[in-house]
């Protein structure tokens, strides 16, 4: 009797090891990045999203914006990106492979004249927090002509280098050019043609990008420079940008430049990885 108690005990130890390990084979992997973006805008009135970007009084006009410093943590099928989006409050964006999740705090209040990236009618002071949920299949932020975009122009241009791979992968994809201001000045009313190649692994980031108007003028173009390797998936180091808007009768000019560097990447810790909610 106490023989066969220890030989079926054995067998269930053995058996939650081997459910343990592949529970361990299993568990999902994610990627700590931290990213610089420097967003370099050529429109003569200095309009970043169609509004003037706020500056100190006597301030200059200047193509030149600061550098933007995101965190982001990524997987295959969930990602987070973090950072001092609205200059008013502090914001996180997170995808939950149905559902992106934005979280915002505020940080100082709202001027007498807002700027467009500040928060204004969400969060009345600071230290108040404010929270919404947009419905995504794929965690595109990009949205079609008359539609809002679910995240800010930063955003999105972080969202394309280091979290599209499940958007990328979707068959009947729409893909748009990080700046919105393409909604006013160029004709796509079904989207644009995009000529896309992504790195060979279950990330699927991409390494190039172009997108074209219906009459095949190339709206934005996006390229990989620098690249390394991480559980065996592959992320950009240095990438840029480059979008154009119609400036006249067969006239393009060009609309805004962008270079990302990443600044720091590794593993991500079990307290950084995003949760379904």
């Amino acid at each position: 009797m106490n023989k066969c108690f220890l030989q079926y005990r054995v067998q269930g130890s053995v058996l939650i090891l081997f459910l343990l390990s592949l529970l361990g084979c299993g568990a999902a992997q994610f990627v700590d990045l931290t990213v610089e973006i420097e967003i370099n805008n050529w429109d003569h009135w200095f309009f970043m999203d169609k509004k003037e970007v706020a500056r100190t009084p006597g301030e200059p006009h200047s193509i030149f914006s600061r550098p933007a410093t995101v965190h982001c943590v990524v997987g295959t099928n969930l990602w987070m990106m973090g950072g001092n989006f609205y200059q008013n409050a502090k914001v996180t964006w997170r995808f939950t492979g149905t559902n992106i999740l934005e979280y915002g705090l505020t940080t100082t209040d709202v001027p007498v004249r807002p700027s467009p990236g500040d928060i204004v009618g969400v969060s009345p002071g600071v230290g108040q927090e404010f929270t919404r949920t947009y419905e995504t299949v794929d965690g595109n932020p990009g949205r079609p002509i008359r539609v809002r975009d679910l995240t800010e122009f930063q955003g999105r241009v972080c969202w394309l280098a280091l979290c599209s791979g499940p958007a990328l992968k979707r068959e009947g994809r729409q893909i748009f050019p990080p700046s919105d201001i393409w909604k006013e000045l160029v004709y796509a009313p079904k989207g644009f043609k995009d000529n896309t190649t992504v790195y060979n692994d279950d990330l699927g980031l991409p390494r190039s990008i172009e997108l074209l108007t219906p009459r095949d003028q190339i709206a934005f173009q996006y390229q990989v420079r620098q690249s390394t390797n991480i559980l065996g998936w592959n992320f950009p180091l240095e990438f840029y940008g480059v979008q154009y808007v119609s400036g006249g009768t067969n006239r393009w000019v060009l609309d805004y430049t962008v270079k990302g560097k990443v600044t720091s990447i590794g593993i991500a810790s079990e307290r950084q990885i995003p949760r379904m909610p």
